[in-house]
């Protein structure tokens, strides 16, 4: 629960914020925000003091306003690798940029106690959605001989337990270090069902959280559509590991029509 008008905390223009005080706005933004609130509306403010709260909340801003400059370039240098590699960006390939929604950092701070807000590497994100596993590793390769990168997790070699897969870049720029996502259309359709199931039903299915079941059909589809990219015959079991998984949560993805209930 945001404290009031919390959509239009900004800070003022001359405001600057070491590293040290950045990442104390984190320490706080977390304690306060794990609280829950008196009621609809009403934070818990508990010890907080109003200004210290807001302060915190515009140092976050800055933060995260910082490091739009750095997020352009990387987004349009990107742009321009993928189409050097692979010619006219077309429909099977995007190019997309974002800056971390400011609910989402402070969730994210929370999943992660330990975590310094200025260590947050995927604050800037850019992600390539290319036509195929071969485009992909192409791009990856291009990148690593261009570019100065500093972190590489290799998702599709070692998938997460989720069933997501994807290679990360992280590459710094003007101080800042903005994350490189590459993935197939296929693992990018699956990431954005991951997530659009978990929005629709208010759990985070992205995260870990929910049913064991529903997480057992979604790296049942990941390890179908990876066979697709990598033009391989599915591992022995898989389709009938597919079919039973997806009996189980039909009616929790799909809710039954009242035709199909009665």
């Amino acid at each position: 629960m945001c404290p009031p008008h919390a959509d239009v905390f900004r800070p003022p223009a001359e405001a600057t914020y070491s590293k040290e005080a950045v990442n104390r706005a984190g320490d706080l933004l977390r304690v306060f925000f794990s609280r829950p609130p008196i009621g609809p509306g009403e934070p818990n403010w508990g010890d907080f003091k109003r200004d210290e709260v807001i302060d915190a909340m515009y140092a976050l801003t800055w933060w995260k306003q910082g490091h739009a400059r750095s997020l352009s370039n990387v987004g349009a240098k990107l742009y321009y690798h993928v189409k050097k590699e692979n010619g006219e960006v077309d429909g099977e390939m995007e190019v997309a940029q974002r800056l971390k929604k400011r609910d989402t950092i402070i969730g994210k701070l929370n999943r992660y106690p330990k975590m310094k807000l200025t260590r947050m590497h995927d604050i800037g994100g850019v992600r390539a959605t290319l036509p195929s596993l071969q485009c992909l590793t192409a791009v990856s390769r291009r990148l690593r001989k261009n570019w100065t990168i500093i972190n590489t997790r290799d998702y599709i070699a070692e998938p997460k337990v989720s069933g997501y897969r994807a290679i990360h870049h992280e590459v710094r720029h003007a101080g800042k270090v903005i994350e490189v996502q590459l993935r197939t259309v296929r693992q990018h359709a699956w990431a954005n069902q991951v997530e659009d199931d978990g929005r629709a039903r208010g759990t985070g299915y992205k995260f870990g959280f929910g049913d064991d079941d529903i997480h057992s059909y979604y790296r049942a589809v990941s390890d179908v559509f990876w066979a697709m990219d990598a033009e391989q015959p599915l591992r022995e079991g898989l389709q009938d590991e597919l079919r039973s998984s997806y009996d189980k949560i039909r009616d929790v993805l799909r809710p039954q029509s009242p035709r199909e209930k009665s």
